[in-house]
C-alpha cells in the first residue's frame, strides 16, 4: 500500500481560519489523496517550535496561508524555505506577500464557505 503524499498546513490558529482550513485546503487536499494537517490538530511532546520543525522536515510539500502577515507562519515558511521544501502560499490579499516571496506559486482566495 502507498502512504499518500502529506502536506503540513501553515496558517495562524485562529477561528477565522477554519472555514479556509477544513473547507478550502483539507477537502482540496482529500480529493487529491493528500493528507493535509495543522500541527494544533497533532499529538506531540516536544515544544511546538520543535514540532513544526519536524513536520516541516516530514511534509512532502508545505501550504501557507500569508494572509495577515503573521509572523509565526513567515518565520516557518522561511524555515521550509531554508529546508528546500515546495511551499504554495495562499491569501486573501496579494498585498500579504512580500515582493521577495511573489515569484513562489501563491494562490489568492476569499475567505467565505
Amino acid at each position: 500500500m502507498t502512504e499518500k503524499p502529506f502536506s503540513l498546513v501553515l496558517m495562524p490558529f485562529a477561528p477565522e481560519f477554519d472555514d479556509i482550513y477544513k473547507l478550502r485546503i483539507q477537502e482540496t487536499a482529500a480529493d487529491h489523496n493528500v493528507v493535509a494537517e495543522r500541527v494544533d490538530e497533532q499529538f506531540y511532546s516536544e515544544t511546538m517550535i520543535e514540532r513544526i520543525c519536524r513536520q516541516i522536515d516530514a511534509a512532502d510539500f508545505i501550504i501557507a496561508d500569508m494572509t495577515g502577515k503573521n509572523p509565526n507562519v513567515f518565520y516557518e515558511v522561511g524555515y521550509a524555505h531554508a529546508k528546500g521544501k515546495l511551499c504554495t502560499l495562499l491569501t486573501q490579499e496579494t498585498t500579504d506577500i512580500p515582493f521577495d516571496l511573489k515569484h513562489h506559486r501563491c494562490t489568492v482566495a476569499v475567505s467565505g464557505g
